[in-house]
C-alpha cells in the first residue's frame, strides 16, 4: 500500500532545482551553495534515470555534507520512497525512523510505519506484543494529529487535501486491524477494517476484512467480503488471489460445521 506523499516530495525537488539553478536568490527553499546545488542535482539526475541505489547515496551525501539544507525533509522523504521501490521493509523503516526523528509529527511517514511494521510481524515471532505496541502507536499518534490537521502538508494542493486526509485515515486503520488480528481480538480488527472502509474502499482492506471474519469464524460475512474483491476490475491479482484463498477457506470451514 502506497503512501502518496513520497511520489509528491520528489515532484517538488524535480521542479524546484532547474528554477533554483536561474534564480539563486529568490525565496523559498533554496541551496545555500553551488556546491550543494550539483549534490541535489546528482539526485535529481538519478531519481530520474531510476537509478534507485544511486538516489539513496546521493541523498546521503547531501544529508551528511550539507546539514542546513532547506530540502531536508523532502530528501528524507525521496529515500523513504526510494525504500519502498527496492521493497526493503527494514530500509523503509531505516528512513522512516529519521524522519520522525527530524519531525515527529510528520502523519504519513508514522502510517507507512505502522503498515510496513504489521506487514512484517509473524504470528510466532518472538517479538510480535512489542511491534503490535509500535503498530498502535503509530497509527493512533497518526490519527490523534489528522484530527487537527488542518492544513495540506507542502506540495499538496488544498483541493487535493480532503481526500489525501481520508486515504490516510484509511491506511491507520487497516494497520490498527493488522495489529488487532496478530493480537487475536478478531471483533476489534472487523471494526478497524470496517472503518478504514468507510474512510476509503480498498481491495486489499476488503481482502484482509475476509481473513478475519475466517479467523472469527463468519463464514458467511468471510464469503461476501471475498466475492466483492474478485468482483473488483482493478484489484490486483495478488489481492485476488488472497481473497479467493479467503473464499475457500470460508467455504470448506462452512460446509464442514
Amino acid at each position: 500500500m502506497r503512501i502518496k506523499f513520497i511520489a509528491r516530495a520528489t515532484a517538488l525537488i524535480l521542479v524546484a532545482l532547474p528554477l533554483l539553478a536561474q534564480q539563486p536568490a529568490q525565496k523559498g527553499p533554496h541551496p545555500k551553495s553551488q556546491k550543494e546545488l550539483e549534490a541535489l542535482q546528482k539526485v535529481q539526475t538519478a531519481q530520474t534515470a531510476k537509478d534507485i541505489d544511486g538516489e539513496l547515496a546521493a541523498i546521503n551525501y547531501v544529508l551528511e555534507n550539507f546539514t542546513d539544507t532547506d530540502f531536508k525533509m523532502q530528501l528524507l522523504n525521496m529515500g523513504m520512497g526510494a525504500a519502498e521501490q527496492k521493497n526493503d521493509p527494514v530500509l523503509i523503516v531505516t528512513w522512516g525512523e529519521r524522519i520522525l526523528q527530524a519531525d515527529p509529527n510528520d502523519i504519513p511517514s508514522r502510517i507507512m510505519m505502522a503498515e510496513v511494521t504489521a506487514q512484517r510481524t509473524r504470528e510466532n515471532d518472538l517479538d510480535k506484543a512489542q511491534s503490535i505496541q509500535k503498530i498502535n502507536d503509530y497509527a493512533h499518534k497518526a490519527l490523534d494529529l489528522l484530527k487537527t490537521a488542518t492544513a495540506p502538508p507542502p506540495g499538496l494542493p488544498d483541493a487535493q487535501w480532503p481526500e489525501y486526509k481520508k486515504e490516510l485515515t484509511s491506511q491507520a486503520h487497516d494497520a490498527l486491524g493488522q495489529a488487532d488480528a496478530l493480537d487475536k481480538k478478531y471483533e476489534d480488527a472487523i471494526t478497524e477494517y470496517k472503518t478504514a472502509l468507510d474512510a476509503n474502499p480498498s481491495a486489499l482492506t476488503t481482502a484482509r476484512l475476509a481473513k478475519v471474519y475466517v479467523d472469527n469464524k463468519q463464514y458467511d460475512d468471510a464469503i461476501g467480503a471475498a466475492d466483492k474483491v474478485l468482483a473488483m476490475n482493478d484489484a490486483p491479482p495478488s489481492v485476488k488471489s488472497f481473497a479467493q484463498a479467503q473464499k475457500d477457506a470460508a467455504t470448506k470451514l462452512k460446509s464442514a460445521k
